[in-house]
């Protein structure tokens, strides 16, 4: 199961484990993605993929300050409203997104673990507000430890969901210069772009088509383009046919570890 999406989580452990970390009071990650099209060179997967090797990296690194934390198996039904209709990409309805998301917490709750971080890698805005729904009605029910720890930042998560970040459902950390010592394409990406190929490509290096991503050229769409795009159906058909926006191959072999550094970050974050 090295390679698994459910290799290092609470998949792997007994009920006896999982019981005694429950005790211990050790605090879950939840990773959260979808399986949705990553263009011609990534896995459908990758939003998975990325939300859980962020989860392990920040368990190493919480661990090492002393803090024990466990991993959950991820969700991956998110919501798809940009690139639902492509190939490869899984239609999960709002409320079936919702109610999923919602079990899986109650369930981490009903196992005694005081705090659930989610970890979610998935930029679609509806998808999010789903998230931040669940997160609402569950702190209405008292469960002040649930949280999102994690919307990537260069997505402008926060702001485009009319948050602070500062609201309890948030994990509260501030943004480091370092998550930007990289060097960039600079093409305007958000999708299977440098950013997720660097990551995949580090990560789960065997899902990675190669060859295709040698041929693939930076698309050259602007802030307007994005705006579109985000709309999805036929903008986004229109916009990006190969279900990528950006720049696929990163310049920066190190650019990774931007992950790690942000996994650095939720760690400290989390106490």
């Amino acid at each position: 199961m090295k390679d698994s999406l459910l290799a290092g989580t609470m998949a792997e452990m007994t009920a006896t484990a999982v019981a005694a970390a429950a005790r211990r009071k050790a605090a879950v990650l939840l990773p959260v993605g979808v399986i949705e099209a990553h263009g011609p060179h990534l896995p459908v997967g990758t939003d998975a993929f990325i939300a859980l090797a962020l989860c392990k990296a920040t368990q190493r690194y919480a661990a090492e300050a002393g803090r024990e934390t466990f991993i959950a198996p991820p969700y991956y039904w998110g919501i798809n409203a940009v690139l639902g209709e492509f190939t490869g990409s899984f239609r999960i309805r709002a409320e079936t997104a919702k109610a999923l998301l919602a079990d899986v917490i109650a369930s981490l709750i009903a196992n005694g673990f005081p705090e659930v971080h989610i970890v979610s890698h998935h930029g679609d805005r509806a998808h999010n507000e789903m998230i931040l729904s669940v997160l609402r009605e569950v702190h209405a029910q008292g469960h002040a430890g649930v949280r999102l720890l994690y919307t990537p930042v260069r997505w402008k998560m926060i702001e485009r969901l009319g948050e602070t970040g500062k609201e309890p459902w948030w994990v509260p950390w501030d943004y480091h210069p370092r998550l930007e010592d990289f060097r960039l394409t600079g093409i305007l990406g958000v999708h299977a772009d440098e950013y997720e190929t660097a990551a995949i490509v580090r990560y789960h290096p065997e899902t990675v088509d190669f060859e295709a991503l040698r041929k693939l050229a930076p698309t050259q769409l602007t802030l307007e383009d994005l705006a579109a795009w985000r709309t999805g159906g036929e903008a986004a058909r229109r916009l990006t046919p190969d279900g990528y926006f950006g720049a696929p191959n990163p310049i920066d072999p190190e650019l990774w570890r931007h992950y790690d550094e942000t996994a650095r970050i939720l760690a400290a974050a989390i106490g």
